[in-house]
């Protein structure tokens, strides 16, 4: 019985090491880790617009793609929303209880972190620039920021810096990690253009998943 006990915990052991070093070989570098995505707006609230581009549709190609590239690394991902509607359960107050339903799915969840996707907008053209936004509700957010921001700032120029103001009512209402990213200004033609392109998509979504990744395994 003894030796049955010692060759079972020889093979656990041996299973974990196997484990640990195939995910390193497979850049499972998220593996065990949850992260919550929420793509912003949705169904009749469209966000920002500009000549006929909707912010919703951009904020959910872009979540869904940094799902599909954090389940890639190994995370679990989840969406608060993974088609055009929005998560509101009255038509009383229905942006508000949009929100608050968006807040209990993440806090709920237990995940490791949340990131929000949406696009900036200013009545003047002349702003542009990537943006990550944090709440002072937890002290880890500020720390997210400066990491997604760093690894922004070494794969694009125009990032501008991280911010302390998104003590918005959802955003003051989550209790896990997390951040706000603002992936350009819907009403910069040059964003506008630039967000819209896989390349560029491609290279905004695994420059956040690589800030992630930085920030849940360091």
């Amino acid at each position: 019985m003894k030796y049955k006990t010692l060759i079972l915990v020889m093979f656990f052991l041996c299973t974990m090491t196997i484990s640990k070093a195939n995910a390193k070989i497979n850049n499972y570098s998220l593996l065990g880790k949850c992260i919550y995505i929420d793509p912003g707006h949705g169904g009749a609230d469209s966000g920002a617009i500009s000549n006929k581009f909707l912010e919703k549709d951009m904020n959910l190609e872009l979540s869904q793609k940094l799902a599909i590239e954090l389940t890639k690394r190994g995370a679990m991902a989840f969406l608060t929303r993974d088609g055009d509607y929005d998560l509101s359960k009255s038509t009383i107050n229905r942006k508000r209880n949009d929100l608050y339903q968006r807040t209990k799915l993440i806090n709920n969840s237990n995940c490791d972190l949340y990131v929000s996707i949406h696009l900036n907008s200013s009545p003047s053209n002349k702003w542009s620039g990537i943006q990550t936004f944090y709440s002072s509700v937890n002290k880890e957010n500020k720390k997210i920021a400066q990491i997604i921001t760093s690894n922004l700032n070494k794969d694009f120029n125009n990032i501008r810096d991280y911010k302390k103001e998104n003590n918005y009512y959802m955003y003051s209402k989550i209790k896990i990690p997390g951040i706000l990213i603002e992936a350009g200004f819907i009403s910069n033609n040059r964003d506008n253009y630039n967000i819209r392109q896989p390349k560029f998509q491609e290279k905004l979504i695994i420059s956040i998943a690589n800030g992630i990744a930085q920030y849940l395994t360091p």
